[in-house]
């Protein structure tokens, strides 16, 4: 595996959460070791409670599951002799990459994870308000115009994923009113059901109660650049870093940018780690030529030939319908 050059890894948020993503990876006793020491932290082994048929729909089942299997894998393909040249996540799936880079303890982000899935009941609730993918061409203009038409409310462009698809957050008469600003441009609005309105204004009341958190982080130098939701710049400045993960829940989600900034980082190649294809599809919208790969167990090759790609379909998101990459 050392001798494939020009890797970046991205690792889903919530969305990508699957009952046993992590149980391939326990067969690998690098990976295994990671989801143990999480385990620990939380008090209960994680990888039981995510095979639970009704785990997942709780928050902090979902984030983390993502964040753990993203860590895990990422110790794992390094050990083999990987060297990725930069490392993104999507939504929460952004600390799992902060951890896997070195720049911050897995012990620490564990705790913060299960204390941001907590404060997300401070977020209106899913029947109050929620986010919406717009998908078709030209996405992130129409959304643009849609919230400048809306008024001055709560309504956001939550996340620019690719040239065809950006989410919208607000509340729920907003995003009602805004369908039709969308279907009006020859797009399609799809609400994703049971998701908090995250990287906007409405998430503001649990990013103020994280920010304590937050300023108690010990950081690191990492030693893989990192792209933030935030400001999508590869980086190892722990200070850059550190303030971009403070604005994550109120900012967007600058995916298309951070799939740019991957290849300048000298990619030439994608991994992605999951269960199924969330950000590979994204990434492609991008750079249809890519190869994108999808890493589900240490046991994934890596150098299968990547099937093309001329015309990809929009991906929602990051996530799937009912859970997303907050």
């Amino acid at each position: 595996m050392s001798s494939v050059p020009g890797v970046a890894v991205v690792l889903p948020g919530e969305g990508g959460a699957l009952p046993g993503l992590a149980d391939p990876w326990l067969l690998d006793p690098v990976a295994a070791e990671v989801v143990a020491r999480a385990s620990a932290v939380a008090g209960r082994d994680l990888a039981r409670w995510w095979r639970e048929p009704l785990a997942l729909p709780d928050r902090e089942a979902a984030d983390l599951e993502v964040v753990v299997t993203g860590v895990a894998a990422w110790r794992s393909l390094t050990a083999r002799g990987l060297r990725p040249v930069a490392v993104a996540g999507h939504g929460v799936g952004e600390y799992a990459a902060l951890v896997a880079a070195g720049a911050l303890d897995l012990e620490q982000v564990v705790e913060l994870v299960r204390w941001r899935a907590d404060l997300m009941a401070l977020a209106p609730r899913p029947s109050r308000a929620g986010m919406a993918a717009v998908v078709g061409d030209g996405a992130a203009e129409v959304a643009r115009a849609v919230v400048a038409r809306s008024g001055g409310g709560t309504l956001a462009v939550a996340c620019y994923d690719g040239p065809a698809q950006a989410v919208l957050c607000g509340e729920r008469e907003e995003l009602a009113r805004a369908r039709w600003g969308v279907l009006a441009a020859g797009l399609d609005l799809v609400r994703l059901p049971g998701r908090p309105a995250c990287h906007g204004p409405l998430a503001r009341p649990v990013a103020e109660h994280l920010a304590a958190a937050l300023a108690e982080l010990t950081w690191s130098v990492p030693a893989v650049p990192v792209v933030p939701n935030a400001d999508p710049v590869p980086s190892q400045d722990p200070e850059r870093l550190a303030q971009s993960l403070a604005d994550h829940l109120t900012a967007p989600v600058r995916w298309e940018e951070t799939s740019r900034a991957l290849v300048s980082a000298g990619a030439v190649e994608v991994l992605e780690v999951g269960g199924a294809p969330v950000l590979g599809p994204l990434v492609r919208q991008v750079h249809p030529r890519l190869p994108v790969r999808l890493v589900t167990g240490p046991a994934s090759p890596l150098t299968a030939p990547a099937p093309p790609a001329a015309a990809p379909a929009p991906a929602l998101a990051g996530t799937a319908p009912v859970r997303g990459g907050t």
